[in-house]
C-alpha cells in the first residue's frame, strides 16, 4: 500500500468518525491562541494614551503586526511543508507568551512596534502550520465543514478575549489583560507540546518550491478572483478591530458590542462551511460579498435617513448574517485548490493577503479618521468592496459560477 493510499484512507477515517476525533486538540490550540491575542487586540488601541498619539500612530502601531506577518507566512509555509506543522505551533505559543508580557514594560511608540511585529511572526508560525493541518486531515466533501469549525474555534477565542479584556479593563487595570494573556498562551503552548498530533510522515517528502505552488495556484481564474475579495474584507476588519475599542462608549460596553457579533460569527461558520460542501463554494462566497455590501449601503443610509433605525433592522439582520457565509468557503476553496505537497505554502500566500488587509485597514482608517471623521470609513469600505468583488469576476471571467468543491489539476485531495 502506497503513501497515498495510505492517507487517503486515514482521510476517510477522520471524515467517518468526525471532526471531534478529527481536530480536537488542534482547535483546542486555536482557540488558546486566539483567546491570547483578542486579549491584546482589545487592550491595545486603549493602551496607547489617546492624548499623546494620533490615530494614524496608532495604525501604524497596529499595523506592524500585519506587516511582520505578511513578510514570514510564506517562509513558515515552507517551512511546515518541509519540516512539519506542529513544532510551529508551540514554538509561536512560547514567544507570543513572552511578548504580551513585553507589552507591559513601555508605551514608546518604537519600542510598541517591535513588540506587535514580533507577535506578527508568532501569529505566522501557528497560523500557517494549523490552516495546513486541517487541509492535510479533510477531504474535498467535508472540507468546508472543517474550516468552518476552525473558524468556529479561531473566531470562539477572539469572543472570549474581547470579553474578557473588557471586564478586566473595567473592574481591574490596564495591563491585566496583557498579563492574563501571557499565561494563556502558556498554557496554549504546553497544552499544544502535548496534545496535538501529526499526521505521520507530513514534512518528510520533497515539497514544492514557492513558485512552484503560486503558479498552480494562480493558474486557475478561479482560485486568482478570491484574493480581492479576501483582501477586502480584510482591509474592513482592520479598520473596525484597531479604532472600535478606541471610539466605543466604554471598554466593557465595546468589548460587550465586539464580542457579540463575533460570537455570531464564529457560530454560523460551522453551519455555512457545511452548506458550501453540499451546494458549492461559489454561491456561499457570492451570497456573503453581496451581503456585506448590502450590510454597509444599510447602515449608509440609516445614518443619513430620518427614519427610525427599527425600519432598517430587517435588512441588517438579513445582510449581517448572509456576509458570514463568506469565510468558511473561502478557505475550503483554497484547500481545494492546494496541491498536496504545497499546502503549507498555499496558506502562507493566503495569509500574505489577510495581512495586507490588515495592514490596509488601520493605515487607511487612521487617515480617514483624522482627516475626514468616522463616516468615511463607510463609504471607503462600500467602494473597496464593490471593487473586489468587480475584480473578481473580471479575473475568474466565465468560470466565476463554476466555483464547486471537488478536485482541481493541481493536485490530489
Amino acid at each position: 500500500m502506497d503513501r497515498r493510499t495510505v492517507s487517503n484512507n486515514y482521510a476517510k477515517q477522520l471524515s467517518r468518525t468526525g471532526s471531534i476525533v478529527l481536530g480536537s486538540p488542534l482547535y483546542v490550540s486555536v482557540f488558546l491562541m486566539r483567546f491570547s491575542f483578542g486579549l491584546v487586540l482589545f487592550t491595545l488601541p486603549i493602551y496607547i494614551p489617546k492624548a499623546e498619539f494620533s490615530n494614524f500612530t496608532v495604525g501604524l502601531i497596529i499595523a506592524a503586526y500585519p506587516v511582520a506577518e505578511t513578510i514570514t507566512c510564506p517562509v513558515f509555509g515552507i517551512l511546515a511543508d518541509r519540516f512539519g506543522r506542529r513544532k510551529w505551533i508551540y514554538i509561536g505559543l512560547v514567544i507570543a507568551s513572552a511578548l504580551l508580557f513585553a507589552f507591559t514594560l513601555s508605551t514608546e511608540v518604537r519600542y510598541l512596534i517591535i513588540i506587535h511585529g514580533i507577535q506578527g511572526v508568532a501569529a505566522a508560525m501557528i497560523i500557517v502550520s494549523t490552516l495546513a493541518m486541517v487541509t492535510d486531515v479533510s477531504t474535498v466533501s467535508n472540507r468546508g465543514r472543517e474550516m468552518g469549525i476552525y473558524d468556529f474555534a479561531n473566531l470562539g477565542g477572539y469572543v472570549a478575549g474581547i470579553f474578557v479584556a473588557g471586564l478586566l479593563v473595567q473592574t481591574h487595570f490596564l495591563l491585566a489583560p496583557f498579563y492574563f494573556g501571557s499565561a494563556l498562551a502558556l498554557v496554549g503552548a504546553i497544552f499544544a507540546y502535548r496534545k496535538v498530533k501529526e499526521k505521520s510522515g507530513q514534512g518528510r517528502s520533497r515539497v514544492l518550491s514557492p513558485l512552484q505552488t503560486l503558479r498552480i495556484l494562480f493558474r486557475d481564474r478561479r482560485a486568482a478572483g478570491m484574493f480581492p475579495i479576501w483582501l477586502s474584507v480584510t482591509t474592513f476588519i482592520g479598520m473596525v478591530l484597531s479604532f472600535g475599542p478606541r471610539f466605543g462608549p466604554s471598554p466593557l460596553l465595546s468589548s460587550f458590542a465586539l464580542a457579540g457579533g463575533v460570537l455570531v460569527l464564529a457560530i454560523t461558520q460551522p453551519y455555512f462551511g457545511h452548506l458550501s460542501d453540499t451546494h458549492g463554494r461559489d454561491r456561499l462566497m457570492m451570497l456573503g460579498m453581496l451581503s456585506l455590501i448590502g450590510l454597509f449601503v444599510t447602515v449608509i443610509v440609516m445614518l443619513r435617513s430620518r427614519l427610525s433605525w427599527l425600519f432598517f433592522t430587517p435588512f441588517l439582520a438579513m445582510f449581517g448574517m448572509g456576509s458570514l457565509a463568506f469565510a468558511p468557503a473561502a478557505l475550503a476553496l483554497l484547500g481545494d485548490f492546494a496541491p498536496e505537497r504545497g499546502r503549507g505554502t498555499t496558506m502562507g500566500v493566503y495569509s500574505v493577503v489577510i495581512s495586507l488587509g490588515t495592514i490596509i485597514g488601520p493605515l487607511l482608517g487612521g487617515y480617514l479618521l483624522d482627516r475626514y471623521g468616522l463616516s468615511s470609513l463607510l463609504y471607503a469600505g462600500l467602494v473597496i468592496l464593490i471593487a473586489a468583488l468587480a475584480i473578481a469576476i473580471i479575473l475568474a471571467g466565465p468560470n466565476f459560477s463554476a466555483m464547486r468543491p471537488g478536485p482541481t489539476k493541481s493536485g490530489k485531495q
